[in-house]
Order: C-alpha cells, then sequence, then structure tokens
C-alpha cells in the first residue's frame, strides 16, 4: 500500500501507458484551431508545467512562424499548413499533428515489410504507388524514424521529388538529410549494417504534376502558373494571418501547478527506448547506456523530493519501503530537461545527457540513494530519519519556535 511522506516528498508516479494512437481519440489533445491540424496536449508542454522551461522548439522549427508560445498558452495562426514540423521536434510530444498518426502504427499484416517508401502527400497516388504518404516528410520525427526502422525489414526510403525549396512548409531536402543521417548515425552505433539505415532518394518530378497544398487528393495536375499563383496567394493568407491579432487560441487551462507526471510524456519515451531496444535485438547485442541520460546525485541529497515533483516524465520518483525511501531513476523516461537539477534545493543531482558507452543499458532503472525512515513520536507522520531525531521536520520547526518565543519549558508543555 502506498504511504506518503511527510513534507512535499512524492512517491512513484505510475502514468496510464494505454496513450491511444488516434489523436481524435486521446482526451487529453485538444485542437489549437478548430479548422486546422494541430492538437496540443497543455500537459505535456515544457513551458507551460510547473517551473516550466524556455523551450520554444516548435515556434523555431515553424516554416512561417504561425505557432506562438506563451507563458501560459500556445496559439496557432490560420495560415498553419499542417506540415508537422513543430510535432516532429517537440521534445516531450506535447504536439501532434493529423496525417502523421499511422507511421507509428503496427506495418501491415503485423510483420515487417520491404520496402518501405515515404512520399509528400503532394505526390499524387498514381504516382506514390505504395508509398506511405504525410502532410510533409519534414514532419517525421527522430522517434517516429527510428520506429519505421525497426519495424521494417529493409531500408526505409525518403522519396525527394525536388518540391521542397517552392513549397510554403520549405522543410527542405537537407532537414530531410540531416534526420536520415541522425538515424543512420543510431544503426551504426548499435551494430546493425548500413542498409538499414533510412535513405533519401531524390526523384525530380516537374512542379506542375503537385498537387495543391489545399487539395492533397488525387485530381488533375495544376498548371505551374496557376501552382506558383496558389503558392503566392498562400504566403500573402499567412504572412497576414501572423500580423493579425484576431489568433485562435487554445480553450485549455494550462495545468501549472499540478506536479505529476504526463502519461503523454511518458508513453512518447517509452516508445522510444522500445525502438532502440527492438534494434539492439536485431543486432544481437545489448542496448549500450549512451542513448539515455544519466543521473547521479551527492550525499547533500536530503530527499525534499521536489526534484521528483517537477519532473515531467516520471524519471525521478521517490520511492518507499516499510523502513526505507529514496530516489529512483528511470533513464528510458528522462528527457534531460534540467528542470530537476534547477530546482534541487541542495544541488546535489548531476544529470549527463548521455550515459557511459561502455554500459549496458538497464531497462529497470536505478537506485540513487536510500534513507532509512521512522515514525515521528509527536504527530505520528513518516519521516526521513537524517539527523537522529525522534520527531519529524515540521514538528522540530514548531518547537524550535515555541522556544524561541516562550521558552524550553512552554515548548515542551505545549508538545
Amino acid at each position: 500500500m502506498e504511504r506518503t511522506l511527510h513534507g512535499s516528498i512524492r512517491t512513484q508516479a505510475n502514468p496510464n501507458m494505454n496513450t491511444p494512437t488516434s489523436i481524435k481519440s486521446d482526451a487529453r489533445f485538444k485542437r489549437l484551431a478548430t479548422t486546422q491540424p494541430v492538437w496540443f496536449c497543455a500537459d505535456a508542454c515544457l513551458k507551460l508545467r510547473p517551473g516550466g522551461m524556455r523551450c520554444e522548439a516548435c515556434r523555431e522549427a515553424c516554416p512561417i512562424q504561425a505557432i506562438r508560445v506563451e507563458a501560459d498558452r500556445v496559439e496557432l495562426a490560420p495560415g498553419c499548413t499542417g506540415c508537422g514540423q513543430c510535432a516532429a521536434v517537440c521534445p516531450s510530444g506535447a504536439l501532434r499533428v493529423e496525417g502523421f498518426d499511422e507511421l507509428v502504427q503496427p506495418l501491415p499484416g503485423g510483420e515487417a515489410v520491404a520496402p518501405l517508401r515515404l512520399e509528400c502527400r503532394r505526390v499524387p497516388r498514381k504516382l506514390a504507388g505504395n508509398a506511405r504518404q504525410v502532410p510533409c516528410l519534414g514532419g517525421i520525427s527522430l522517434s517516429t524514424l527510428i520506429g519505421l526502422v525497426a519495424r521494417s525489414s529493409s531500408a526505409v526510403t525518403l522519396i525527394d521529388r525536388g518540391w521542397c525549396a517552392t513549397c510554403l512548409s520549405g522543410a527542405g531536402n537537407t532537414t530531410i538529410k540531416a534526420l536520415a543521417d541522425t538515424v543512420r548515425k543510431v544503426v551504426a552505433d548499435i551494430g546493425l549494417p548500413d542498409e538499414r539505415s533510412p535513405r533519401v532518394h531524390g526523384m525530380p518530378t516537374p512542379h506542375d504534376l503537385a498537387l495543391p497544398m489545399t487539395a492533397m487528393t488525387d485530381g488533375p495536375p495544376m498548371p505551374r502558373r496557376a501552382f506558383f499563383g496558389a503558392l503566392l496567394k498562400r504566403t500573402a493568407e499567412a504572412a497576414a494571418a501572423i500580423r493579425s491579432p484576431d489568433i485562435s487560441r487554445l480553450a485549455v487551462e494550462t495545468t501549472r501547478g499540478a506536479l505529476s507526471a504526463s502519461p503523454v510524456i511518458h508513453h512518447a519515451r517509452k516508445r522510444m527506448a522500445a525502438s532502440l531496444k527492438e534494434l539492439a535485438g536485431q543486432a544481437g547485442k545489448a542496448l549500450s547506456a549512451k542513448f539515455f541520460p544519466d543521473m547521479s546525485v551527492s550525499g547533500r541529497c536530503a530527499l525534499h523530493g521536489v526534484c521528483s515533483a517537477v519532473c515531467p516524465s516520471g524519471a525521478l520518483a521517490v520511492t518507499q519501503s516499510e523502513v526505507s525511501a529514496g530516489l529512483r531513476f528511470d533513464p528510458e523516461l528522462c528527457l534531460a530537461c534540467g528542470l530537476c537539477t534547477r530546482h534541487c534545493p541542495t544541488g546535489s543531482l548531476s544529470l549527463l545527457p548521455s550515459g557511459d558507452v561502455t554500459t549496458p543499458h538497464s531497462p529497470d532503472g536505478k537506485q540513487l540513494n536510500s534513507f532509512s525512515l521512522r515514525d515521528c513520536i509527536r504527530c505520528g507522520k513518516r519521516f526521513v530519519n537524517h539527523e537522529d531525531d525522534d520527531a519529524c521536520p515540521a514538528c522540530r520547526s514548531n518547537r524550535e519556535m515555541a522556544e524561541s518565543l516562550f521558552g524550553t519549558s512552554f515548548a515542551d508543555a505545549a508538545q
């Protein structure tokens, strides 16, 4: 049975792992605007959480600067193209965009298939063939691509039609190639052959075959002049929308002040860990600790529990038995956001962006420290026994205050 320690200590969280893969079936996500395909979970946003970070990765990634990140809300301008680049760079999974959900679903038939090709949705279906199409290849996240590589029996191919430079979403083949190169390094570090790495295949195609961004369905090809005319019009509309004060705001209250781990972040991190484990299993090797952050704690730790309270993913948690309590760390959940080290009252935490390359990853995490527990003789609450005192910190504080005001005899009588 779970018991809560005296003070701000929070016992280990157990977020619900059954996060629906469909945005529309997940009540935690709300549309940022009624006519736009971007969905947002306030609980998972690092900037909106207690002790929030200065994270604006989504705004910086948006090709038309249609997304704004304020202290208590995230706003989206009507000019959003739905490219998904904001969600692709979000470190916590707080943003999701329609059209990318199917990439995290099991591959057809539940078996690894080959080859797996990815195409932009502006490519007509008769050209794309059996490729999986998404709103924009730039909206594919690192976690998603690693997951696809893990579930595919051969290299995943991203098709570059040469349209990025003139597309309003403007991801560019440089961004796509950088993503593929990052996953290639992961594949190599795990020990799989380079043939398993994702590829970017150039397939130059006339621009007049591209579907207009507003249609994204098969139909007669748009003439080249009409295509660029529509592109300029859409750009002007997007720019006007950004300048306009009429921004569609998220009608969801911020969860600032709610000290609990986000199930959305928990699920996103565990999904990435599962993909890495799958790749390591295919290589027949143990997964290295280098793929996850690492944490250590000094003897100054007093187990205040502030670090676990502000941890957005539940990577840090206070665990408790009948006789002891301590701080436990799960590297698979850690975002390396630094909120714990920033808010630790004693400055006893040290965070490393990656673990030791020579150390095998421990999926069960590690216990950072342990303290004995005892019952307070005055109030009966359980507390961490730091100084071999028979009273908890709150009762000691009350006693000391009474002594300073009324003297030792009165303080003892009051107790």
